[in-house]
Parts: structure tokens; C-alpha cells; sequence
């Protein structure tokens, strides 16, 4: 059962003024997990993807850091969710939109640990040099744990020289919820994956930010997801199709550029979906933001 709160089971710092329903300004955000849960954050910058993962315990990892054009959004939802360490860094692209804050984030927090595409080693060498930073990699049919209870199974990396090499596809176990995160937008990719591996997941991050070079039907029947995201990149929209796709499958869609950063709240059988938005940000919206599914 789907439960979305803004209240319960999570403290707000300084003022919390409902902006549209269910989303709420926060300044400092500190969510009360319990042992067996976690918390998955989709962070809303206006140009790139970040995802943070949080466990009961102060764990954090990060997935991606976005474009440098929202180096400052990164870190002020950074210090929205009051991180200062990072144990792992999860890098699933080449691309500018996933590690154009890369070094930003090296710099200003201690990150224990990057785990990359195996594909991406040799262009990770200099950062490993330069940041004496430990650095994994990951292959398709590798699973590599997170947090307690909390793993990954590789599904897919791109190996081809490209604009999509290192792009990654993997799903995030965490007891009975599973969040398949792609990153590759890629019909013979799609059915590669529709073909080898049972893709029903809880939730859905959209590759390529919604384009049109994937998520098709097929592999939308076969995730079969309750709830789907999709973050923002610059001024692109999400394809159309891609959207009238999701929707016809009557799967929740959250977009980030829309309602700001989606807050998932997991235990072991059940969620809960935070919308939240920094105070420093204008306290007027478009009225596009309040359409949403």
C-alpha cells in the first residue's frame, strides 16, 4: 500500500510552508529511521541526476552528482539531508549530467569510496591519483553490497566507446522493495534486459531523463513499477511518448523538475513518498507544478 506523508515520521527544520499538495519548503531535513529502513532521496537540480541513500545508522550513498551548472543545488540538498560524509559513490555514466560535479563533490566531502562502470576505469585513473580515493568497479552479473541489507545487482554496462559508454542499468534490493535504476536509453538494450532477467520492481528510475531513445512498452510491462522518476536535464523535456507511456500503465510519475525532490521511505514491505523543496528558493511555482500524477 502506497502512503504519501509530509508530516509523519520526519522532522523539518525552520519554516514549512505548503507550497502544493503534499510538498513542503524544508530547511533541514532529519528522517527518523528505524533499523530496517531506508531512505532513497531523488534530488530535483534543474540540469542533471543525483540520488541519495540513506540508512538508519547515518550511512549515505550517493548515486551520480549532476551537471556542474547545478553544482550549488547539489550541495545545498546536500546539507538539506545534513551530509557531510559519503561512504560510496555510484557513478553510472560518463555523460556531464551525471559526474559534471564530480570533483565539487571530492573536494567538499569525504567520500570513502567510488564504485564505477568497469568500462570507465581508465578514465577514473587520474581522479584515483589526484583525491587518493578507493575506487571499485562493477560488471554486469556482480552484486555489490551497499548498506545493510541493502545491495545491488548489476544488470548491464555498456563497454562500446561512445557518448554511452559506462551507461548502467542495476537493481537496488533492499528486503521486498527492488528499485531498477537505468541509466542507458536504449531499445536493443531494453530488450536484452526483457529478455534475460525478471524486471518486476516497486519503483523505476527513468533513464536519459525520459528521451525518446527509451522505456518502451515492453519493458514498462515487465518492470511493471508502482512508482517512476524522472529527473530534470536543463531545458529537455521528458519525450511525449515516454510520458503518455507511463501513464497509460497507470505507474505514479514523479517529476523532479515538477515537485521537487522525491523523498522514498522504505522498510521491509511497505513505503512512504516525501516532496520536498529548499526554503531558499522563490516561493512562487509555475502553474504546471501543480499537475502532476
Amino acid at each position: 500500500m502506497q502512503k504519501i506523508l509530509t508530516k509523519l515520521l520526519i522532522i523539518v527544520f525552520a519554516v514549512t510552508i505548503l507550497v502544493q499538495p503534499n510538498s513542503v519548503l524544508a530547511d533541514k531535513v532529519k528522517l527518523n529511521l528505524t533499523n530496517e529502513e531506508i531512505a532513497y532521496s531523488f534530488f530535483d537540480l534543474t540540469h542533471g541526476e543525483a540520488t541519495l541513500i540513506q540508512g538508519n545508522n547515518g550511512q549515505t550513498i550517493l548515486i551520480n552528482t549532476g551537471h556542474e551548472n547545478s553544482e550549488e543545488e547539489l550541495v545545498e540538498r546536500l546539507n538539506m539531508f545534513n551530509v557531510s560524509t559519503i561512504d560510496t559513490l555510484i557513478i553510472t555514466s560518463k555523460q556531464l549530467e551525471y559526474i559534471g560535479n564530480l570533483r565539487a563533490v571530492l573536494s567538499n566531502y569525504h567520500v570513502q569510496k567510488i564504485l564505477i562502470p568497469s568500462s570507465l576505469q581508465s578514465a577514473f585513473t587520474p581522479i584515483e591519483k589526484e583525491f587518493n580515493v578507493e575506487i571499485a568497479s562493477f560488471n554486469k552479473g556482480d552484486q555489490c553490497a551497499l548498506l545493510k541489507d541493502v545491495y545491488i545487482d548489476v544488470l548491464y554496462v555498456e563497454d562500446n566507446k561512445g557518448d554511452d559508454e559506462g551507461g548502467s542499468a542495476f537493481f537496488i534490493n533492499h528486503f521486498e522493495q527492488r528499485l531498477l535504476y537505468m541509466t542507458v536509453a536504449n531499445s536493443k538494450v531494453e530488450r536484452e534486459l526483457v529478455n534475460e532477467y525478471d524486471l518486476k520492481s516497486t519503483m523505476f528510475k527513468v533513464p536519459d531523463f525520459g528521451s525518446d531513445r527509451g522505456t518502451s512498452e515492453d519493458l514498462l510491462n515487465e518492470v511493471d513499477p508502482q512508482i517512476a522518476v524522472i529527473f530534470r536535464n536543463g531545458e529537455d523535456l521528458p519525450s511525449s511518448y515516454v510520458i503518455e507511456r507511463l501513464e497509460e500503465t497507470w505507474i505514479d510519475i514523479y517529476q523532479t523538475s515538477r515537485i521537487g525532490t522525491v523523498t522514498i521511505k522504505c522498510d521491509q514491505e511497505d513505503y512512504e513518498i516525501f516532496l520536498l523543496k529548499p526554503t531558499q528558493k522563490e516561493k512562487s511555482f509555475p502553474s504546471s507544478w501543480f499537475t502532476y500524477k
